[in-house]
């Protein structure tokens, strides 16, 4: 059964308890009214029941006119007690009936002693006649009096039992409550908190590393179907890893055969491409006079070209090494770096007219020997870009983009066209000829590399004539040795 159906069904039943008990408490309440109307239509009998009495015993002891006109007068009141429209049980109603007919007898008897009085007769006879109605209107109103005490006595009987039911009513109202919320409650903890905690219990497994954790809280609920579908998940987790670590034992295969072939291309292609210019060089040095002109260039060509795949092969190698090295975070200065690595190029070409602008305080986290890389090939490439302006400029500076600090090499050199922006960063990717700037085109390649591995963003913006901007964004990086503890690595 879903969630949603049973909360349906326990907000119903609590509903339909309340409407039940408040429906219960309604009709108690109601015969406590009626009660109450019945003892005060009682009292209002019965004091009129004692007027008349008095009323009729003063008419027979005094005759006089105004006792007759006050026993009219009560009498009417009575009759509309009487006819009020008061809802009483069985007895009680019986009684008042009982009244109403002893009340007319009474008045009756009133209206012959009356009738007699008025006919001025002394007869012995005509005395004990009156005596006699005298006598019986008296005990009929006494037996009203104690009938009307007893209509009272009844009324207050019924206020108390109805205000008992109330309080029985509103006891096992309450009681029922309780259970349908004790009874709720446990329910909400067996269905809604247990697989809550049991899945707070599998989230805290999985985080640790348990992938064959199984959540199976065993209900046919919305939280069982969720825990159907984190026990696939985790599965399919589980099957995904399990294939990733096979892919890393064969990555770890295949760098080694990388690192092997590394080897083979430092040392066993070395060794060709060094007796290719050396021999080259012998033949320039010991028959350069007897080659022709043609010769002697095939020769240059040839030592040209072997020198060229010689730094090529020190490109890739260093390439592969930025991609291969495991990261050591720490504290760089790049001012002092930029320094350092400006003061060398100009080492390199004394009669060069260059100047640079470094921003000082510069310190990003970083590796230092893959940071110094990438920093020397940004300012080589900035060096050697601007060997064609009379007034080179290099800047390397951080400014403030959106609250987050970015560091930047420009120069006013050659530029590019950001057409081809593209192919920037590509290994062997060149924008201009190489007999006009030389290189191998793989130093932006490694620049890029390096950003990537510190997870850091690099972009450029250049154009022709006008020269060229890199921007790289530092961000905070966590040491991969610490990364590669986790149990997902």
């Amino acid at each position: 059964m879903k969630i949603r159906t049973k909360a349906t069904i326990a907000a119903t039943m609590m509903l339909g308890t309340m409407v039940l008990i408040a429906a219960s408490i309604g009709w108690a309440d109601a015969q406590v009214r009626a009660a109450i109307n019945q003892r005060r239509l009682s009292a209002e009998i019965a004091s009129a029941l004692n007027n008349m009495r008095m009323v009729t015993f003063e008419f027979l002891l005094n005759r006089r006119d105004r006792a007759r006109f006050q026993e009219q007068i009560v009498w009417e009141r009575l009759e509309r007690l009487f006819a009020n429209p008061v809802a009483l049980d069985g007895p009680a109603a019986r009684t008042l009936a009982s009244l109403r007919s002893q009340g007319e007898h009474s008045h009756r008897l009133f209206s012959e002693v009356e009738a007699t009085s008025g006919a001025g007769t002394s007869d012995e006879v005509q005395r004990r006649f009156e005596a006699q109605l005298s006598s019986r209107i008296m005990i009929l109103q006494q037996n009203s009096l104690v009938q009307a005490e007893q209509l009272i006595h009844d009324a207050g009987n019924r206020i108390d039992d109805a205000q008992r039911r109330v309080v029985q009513v509103t006891g096992l109202g309450l009681v029922v409550m309780a259970l349908l919320t004790a009874a709720t409650a446990w329910l909400f903890r067996r269905d809604v908190l247990r697989p809550i905690a049991r899945l707070e219990l599998a989230t805290r497994e999985v985080a640790a590393g348990n992938w064959s954790f199984e959540l199976d809280v065993g209900s046919a609920d919305e939280l069982g179907d969720m825990a159907r579908h984190f026990d696939a998940m985790t599965r399919a987790l589980r099957d995904s890893f399990n294939q990733l670590q096979v892919s890393n034992r064969d990555l770890v295969v295949l760098n080694k055969e990388l690192e092997s072939f590394s080897y083979s291309v430092s040392h066993d292609l070395r060794s060709p491409l060094r007796s290719m210019d050396g021999f080259s060089l012998a033949l320039l040095e010991d028959y350069g006079d007897r080659l022709d002109e043609e010769a002697r260039d095939s020769l240059q060509r040839i030592r040209a070209a072997s020198q060229r795949m010689g730094r090529l092969i020190d490109e890739l190698l260093g390439l592969a090494r930025v991609t291969r090295a495991e990261l050591r975070i720490q504290q760089v200065d790049l001012s002092a770096m930029a320094e350092e690595i400006l003061s060398g190029l100009a080492r390199t070409e004394p009669d060069r007219r260059v100047r640079w602008e470094i921003d000082r305080q510069m310190r990003v986290r970083g590796d230092r020997e893959l940071v110094a890389i990438a920093l020397q090939n940004l300012l080589a490439n900035a060096w050697k870009f601007t060997s064609k302006v009379e007034e080179a400029v290099i800047r390397v500076g951080m400014r403030d983009e959106d609250g987050t600090q970015v560091c930047f090499v420009s120069d006013n050199g050659a530029g590019f066209d950001m057409a081809y922006a593209s192919r920037l960063f590509g290994a062997f990717q060149r924008l201009h000829h190489e007999r006009d700037f030389p290189g191998t085109g793989v130093g932006l390649a490694t620049v890029q590399r390096v950003m990537h591995r510190h997870g850091w963003s690099l972009r450029a913006s250049a154009a022709l004539g006008q020269g060229a901007t890199f921007y790289f964004r530092p961000t905070e990086q966590v040491d991969e040795r610490r990364e590669q503890d986790h149990p997902a690595g």
